[in-house]
C-alpha cells in the first residue's frame, strides 16, 4: 500500500486532523502533494503531507496561498518529547528540493527544525477561543448596529462569480494579484459541498447588493478566515465587519476556535484585535539549496 492510501486510512480513523492536512484538501488546491510516515508496528505515529510543485531541477515545497498550514501530524499521546524526534525522522524523508516551506501552529512553537538546515521566521496570527475574548472595540459595535438597523442580511452565496469578484477586486485594489482564483473558489466551493469544510458567506442589503463577501474553511477545531473581501461602492457600509461578526458567532456556537489566519500590516492587526482577537506567534521553517 503506498504512503497516500496509509494516510488516508489514517486520516479516516482520526477525526482531529486540520483541514489544511486533509487528503480530499491537498487533493484540491494542491499542484501535487506527497507524504511521508513514521510507523510502528504497522501503525502510524506522525506523518508529514506537504505540497510540491517542479520538475527536478525546479522541484519544490510550497504553500499553497488557501493554505495556513503544512505542518506534522500526530497520532494521540504523543509526548512533546516524541514529538520532536518523530518531526526529524519524517524531515529526513522528504525528497531533495532547491526551496522548502512549513508553516506549524502555535502548539509546536517548541519543534526545532535547524537540525536539519532550516532557518525559522515567526509570523503572528489572531484568535479568538471563547467567549471571554470576544469583546467588540466601540468602532465594531457602531459597524454592528448599522448593520442590524439597516437589515443586513447573511446567506451562503448563491453566486459564487459575484463573491469571487468582491474577493479579486479587494487584492487589486491593493494592487495586489489575487492569490485565489475563480476556479480555485468554485473548487473550495464544490469541496465545502461534499465534505462540509468550507463556507463562501455573503452579506447583502435589503435592495439584494452583495456588499461582502468572506471564504472559511473549518475542522474540527477551528474555523479558519481565509479570504474576504467588499464591494467598495458601499465602502462605508461596515459589511465586513458585520460579515465576520456572524462568522465568529457560528465558529463559537460550534465551540471551535476562530482564526484570523494573521496579518504583517499592523492595521489589519487592529481591525483583528478590535473583535478581541488575541495575538499567536506562528513557527515558518525555510529552507533553500539556491
Amino acid at each position: 500500500m503506498t504512503n497516500k492510501k496509509l494516510y488516508k486510512n489514517f486520516c479516516d480513523n482520526n477525526t482531529t486532523i486540520p483541514l489544511f492536512l486533509q487528503p480530499f484538501w491537498l487533493d484540491t488546491i494542491a499542484e501535487k502533494w506527497e507524504v511521508v510516515l513514521v510507523s510502528e508496528n504497522d501503525k502510524i505515529k506522525a506523518a508529514l503531507p506537504f505540497c510540491v510543485k517542479g520538475n527536478l531541477f525546479t522541484k519544490r515545497i510550497y504553500l499553497p496561498d488557501v493554505n495556513f498550514y503544512q505542518t506534522p501530524v500526530f497520532a494521540e499521546n504523543i509526548t512533546l518529547n516524541q514529538k520532536q524526534k518523530l518531526t526529524e525522522e519524517l524531515f529526513k524523508q522528504l525528497p531533495k528540493t532547491i526551496k522548502s516551506y512549513f508553516k506549524f501552529p502555535t502548539n509546536y512553537n517548541t519543534l526545532d527544525l535547524s537540525k536539519r538546515g532550516f532557518k525559522k521566521e515567526t509570523y503572528t496570527t489572531y484568535t479568538i477561543t471563547n467567549t471571554i475574548f470576544f469583546q467588540l472595540n466601540k468602532h465594531h459595535q457602531r459597524q454592528i448596529q448599522k448593520g442590524i438597523k439597516s437589515n443586513y442580511k447573511i446567506q451562503k452565496s448563491k453566486n459564487v462569480i459575484v463573491s469571487y469578484q468582491l474577493i479579486a477586486d479587494t487584492f487589486l485594489r491593493q494592487k495586489i494579484q489575487p492569490k485565489l482564483s475563480l476556479k480555485n473558489l468554485q473548487q473550495l466551493h464544490a469541496l465545502g459541498l461534499k465534505n462540509n469544510c468550507t463556507q463562501i458567506l455573503d452579506c447583502l442589503d435589503e435592495k439584494e447588493n452583495t456588499l461582502a463577501t468572506l471564504l472559511i474553511g473549518e475542522d474540527a477545531i477551528t474555523v479558519f478566515y481565509l479570504f474576504g473581501g467588499y464591494n467598495s461602492s458601499f465602502k462605508n457600509s461596515g459589511a465586513m465587519t458585520f460579515l465576520l461578526y456572524h462568522a465568529i458567532q457560528y465558529s463559537l456556537e460550534q465551540q471551535k476556535e476562530f482564526n484570523f489566519c494573521g496579518s504583517s500590516k499592523k492595521s489589519i492587526a487592529e481591525y483583528f484585535e478590535g473583535f478581541g482577537a488575541q495575538p499567536a506567534i506562528i513557527p515558518i521553517w525555510k529552507k533553500t539549496l539556491i
